[in-house]
């Protein structure tokens, strides 16, 4: 009978650790990240994780994926109570799937800096190219820094009178890691500078046709095209 007990016991503990889990709180909306944009499809987030702040434990509900455009360090504390330390690069690439369970705490200053972007849905879109001369987000000198089933990174930075044109492919989140002014023309639109630096975000969605020259400066990106 005390066999049994104690099996119950461990049941029920093991059955309200999974109901508290549930009753967690999503990463966002949270102090400390403003969101950027969203479509029925990705939520984009501008995150920083100021020194001695910690979130509140939360559990991601959407696989995510993102990259930081200032180097910072920071704890992780998962449920169990064991923590681990990581100081993270620019330019580093974040993916975290769905269900993963933790508390962030910044711990440098100047803090850790991050453009994040959830994936609402579980599964690629499933279009094919659409019509006309549709190519991926390709630059002079891009690298592929991720290409899995859900998003392909592409990590490239322009150089002053770089000209490039064409139809996006799929939904692309552009994240700035550097300085630079932009002329972008938009289908037959009338072309708009724009300036960025690190942390600056643009959506070009699917379809859409663009001319992009670079005025100034080197900036690098990385591009997140959204199968």
């Amino acid at each position: 009978m005390f066999r049994h007990f104690v099996t119950a016991v461990v049941v029920v503990g093991a059955m309200l650790g999974v109901a508290a889990q549930s009753e967690l709180p999503p990463p966002f909306p949270r102090t400390n990240a403003t969101k950027l944009l969203e479509t029925d499809r990705i939520v984009v987030w501008n995150i920083v994780w100021p020194k001695g702040q910690p979130t509140a434990m939360h559990r991601h509900i959407y696989d995510q994926v993102g990259t930081y455009y200032a180097r910072g360090g920071r704890t992780i504390t998962t449920p169990d109570g064991a923590g681990r330390q990581t100081m993270t690069e620019v330019g580093s690439l974040s993916t975290t799937r769905k269900g993963t369970t933790h508390i962030e705490e910044g711990n440098t200053d100047p803090p850790l800096r991050a453009v994040f972007i959830e994936l609402k849905r579980d599964t690629p879109s499933g279009l094919g190219a659409p019509a006309g001369d549709a190519i991926g987000f390709s630059r002079a000198g891009a690298k592929t820094a991720l290409d899995d089933d859900r998003v392909r990174v592409l990590d490239y930075t322009s150089a002053t009178g770089a000209d490039t044109s064409a139809v996006a492919m799929s939904d692309t989140v552009i994240v700035y890691l550097g300085e630079g002014r932009l002329r972008i023309a938009r289908g037959g639109g009338k072309a708009e500078e724009q300036t960025v630096a690190p942390g600056a975000m643009r959506y070009i969605a699917r379809g859409t046709r663009e001319r992009e020259t670079v005025l100034a400066g080197t900036p690098r990106a990385l591009a997140f095209e959204i199968k």
